[in-house]
């Protein structure tokens, strides 16, 4: 007995020690290494780099633009997320559940598909844009009134690509919220003004400050829109990046640290604001059902709103399919395609070097899931079963890069492990097929994290004692009690995960070689190498992937 407890204790200890040494390893090391590659000069140590940043005008530009982008995004995509969540969940809206279901697709469609879709609808040449030149003259206008370029541009697919945030986080306080709560306030004559400020708006708070955390996050690090449609609109994603084409590794690194500083400094800010602002409802009832509308000619509104909202949120999707059957070298002048064929699908699956980026890519998202379970899943049981002393430290590492923009991580990797590291066994990383994958890791290894945790929270240690009270061995409790819930969590973290992973493009523009050319880079190459057909094939291709897997989450059992 004393031999086992000795075996379970060093394993413990083994577990542990190896999960500090990768959360450090590839997470807090890389961080303090670009801290250390910006304070360097000729010199030593010295914050010459950061005066220089803030005496070149075009760095505080680009610092200014992106906190304005990072700020318009969340309230363009608050509005829009929160106004939707309403419409949707709190009103009786028609076909509700269809329009609810379609507004959940942004979250499983890559940013750079979504991006691409856009440009060919509304972008200078787009089919959209187009469509209204031929117009023009009928309209009497005198240029086109809208631009998909610049702010403008860049918050039009923001607005579509993240409104996804606000929608899922009210939604879900909007059918919590206490019915009757409300109840017991109109039987106390308040009004509908007051209900909704005195209740309703208090009990969505916490959402809607969630929502804008990571909204403004993903706002301030996007690099996909700003990089392809920004034109003169300069934020620090693309700077991070010219600095880095440039060689100006310490420059790079000042501005990795700068705007991860500006990311932690609105979490705390956010997360002060959140734990004052924290609402619970003294009446616990049952949630709220869908309000009626009686009136005939706001139901008629709803409706046209609901049918608008499906033709824009398909919209993009039916371009990107219906682009990817275009005719190689057919579509040139004419406003609409006219030539279809199956080449564009033929050249990936039958030429090597077409076929490459899609297998690299599904490939590596594989080796990201796999990363994120092996630590994911040991750190969740640390902090939601043990009473180990450092777990809030190991909860902070794995939750840092949730802070971090994308192009950050791809800076911090290559300020990490350009040299030998006792992480890395003594091997530099850099231009290796792994490093990809394992920034991949880095950066989606919070929301695995998040998963694997709710998991073992539903894990009942009354079912483990009575396990071991029947005499069920370890391995019996582990496969027979254990699995079976936190499973179902594990197989949904894992399959988002790889849809993220699988068309992601920011990381991969810093970190890619030509051993592992993922889809994203192969579709980029073919928008500017004019093979549209082509580019839209590999969207079309990653766009099936993503929805088939998430009809599989959908699918998992709840337990």
């Amino acid at each position: 007995m004393e031999k086992l407890h000795h075996k379970s204790s060093f394993l413990k200890v083994a577990v542990i020690s190896l999960l500090l040494w990768s959360l450090v390893g590839f997470i807090l090391y890389p961080v303090l290494k670009t801290f250390q590659v910006s304070l360097i000069t000729e010199d030593g140590l010295s914050i010459r780099h950061y005066i220089h940043f803030f005496n070149t005008q075009s760095y505080v530009i680009a610092l200014k633009n992106s906190i304005i982008l990072g700020v318009l995004t969340v309230v363009v995509c608050g509005f829009i997320g929160t106004l939707l969540a309403f419409l949707v969940h709190f009103f009786e809206m028609p076909f509700r559940k269809t329009i609810d279901k379609l507004l959940l697709l942004p979250i499983v469609l890559p940013g750079l598909v979504i991006v691409f879709a856009f440009v060919q609808l509304y972008g200078e040449s787009g089919l959209v844009t187009k469509t209204i030149q031929t117009l023009q003259t009928l309209l009497g206008l005198d240029e086109i009134p809208f631009k998909l370029s610049g702010l403008s541009g860049i918050l039009f697919i923001h607005a579509y690509t993240q409104y996804i945030y606000f929608y899922v986080n009210v939604s879900i306080a909007i059918r919590h919220i206490d019915r009757y709560t409300i109840e017991a306030a109109r039987n106390l004559g308040a009004t509908k003004w007051q209900i909704l400020t005195t209740i309703i708006l208090p009990f969505i708070k916490p959402a809607i400050i969630a929502s804008s955390i990571i909204t403004f996050m993903t706002g301030i690090g996007s690099f996909s829109a700003p990089s392809i449609i920004g034109g003169s609109y300069k934020v620090m994603t693309t700077q991070i990046l010219l600095s880095k084409a440039n060689n100006y590794m310490d420059i790079a690194a000042t501005q990795v640290i700068i705007l991860t500083f500006v990311s932690f400094m609105f979490l705390g800010v956010m997360r002060h604001y959140e734990n004052k602002c924290r609402f619970e409802s003294s009446v616990k009832g049952v949630g709220i059902k869908p309000q009626k509308i009686n009136n005939p000619v706001v139901k008629m509104i709803l409706m046209i709103l609901a049918f608008s909202l499906v033709l824009f949120i398909l919209l993009p999707i039916v371009t990107v399919f219906m682009l990817s059957f275009v005719k190689p070298g057919t579509w040139m002048i004419e406003i609409y395609p006219k030539e279809f064929s199956m080449a564009n699908y033929i050249k990936i699956f039958t030429k090597s070097r077409s076929l490459a980026p899609f297998i690299n890519s599904f490939i590596m998202a594989l080796l990201t899931a796999i990363l994120c379970i092996a630590i994911a899943t040991p750190a969740s049981y640390i902090i939601v079963k043990t009473k180990f002393k450092f777990k809030i430290m190991i909860e902070a590492l794995i939750m840092m890069p949730w802070a971090i923009p994308a192009s950050a991580i791809a800076i911090n990797m290559i300020n990490a492990f350009n040299h030998p590291t006792p992480f890395t066994g003594n091997q530099i990383l850099v231009g290796e097929y792994i490093l990809l994958p394992i920034a991949y890791f880095v950066s989606q290894v919070p929301l695995m994290f998040r998963t694997t945790t709710i998991s073992f929270q539903n894990l009942n240690n009354t079912f483990i004692e009575a396990s071991k009270s029947l005499r069920g061995s370890s391995f019996q409790t582990i496969r027979k009690v254990v699995l079976p819930i936190i499973t179902p969590g594990i197989m949904g973290g894992t399959m988002l995960i790889v849809i993220r992973s699988i068309g992601e493009y920011t990381i991969s523009t810093y970190l890619y070689t030509v051993q592992n050319k993922p889809i994203s880079i192969a579709m980029v190459n073919g928008i500017f190498e004019y093979e549209i057909g082509l580019a839209m094939a590999y969207g079309a291709l990653v766009v099936v992937f993503a929805l088939v897997a998430s009809v599989f989450i959908s699918k998992i059992p709840k337990y």
